[in-house]
């Protein structure tokens, strides 16, 4: 079973795809997966990207996440991901917009079933950096 680790700042919105998947009834039984807190995991929300990635990495969590900035340069999500990317690494799965998955339930239906879909065939994305949803 997969787990998807939720960002903390997309809680609501990891729940709503996961609720989108559990509504339709078939994805979880063909695709199974699990969705994860970081309090659940032991992470403090103030976790350092870092150590989120790495944890994900280690554990073979997905991590899912709004975009986030990469203004915080060295300590960013996106430059943690460049600098320690490896052939074997997981993506990290990005929501193109998350105020759009609880206003529209048609981009979450469509974000619930590219989770689907990358998590069927996690063995292509392996290396990739990072995987937009939908």
């Amino acid at each position: 079973m997969q787990v998807i680790l939720s960002d903390h700042n997309c809680e609501g919105q990891a729940r709503a795809i996961f609720d989108t998947l559990l509504y339709d009834g078939t994805w979880l039984e063909l695709v199974p997966m699990q969705l994860k807190w970081f309090q659940q995991i032991g992470l403090p929300i103030k976790a350092k990207d870092e150590e989120v990635w790495q944890l994900c990495q280690e554990h073979g969590y997905l991590l899912l996440t709004g975009n986030r900035t990469a203004d915080d340069k060295e300590r960013s999500l996106e430059f943690t991901i460049q600098r320690l990317v490896t052939p074997d690494s997981l993506p990290v799965l990005t929501v193109g917009n998350l105020k759009r998955v609880s206003a529209d339930p048609d981009y979450c239906k469509a974000c619930a079933e590219r989770l689907a879909e990358i998590v069927d065939e996690l063995h292509k994305y392996r290396g990739v950096t990072r995987l937009y949803l939908p």
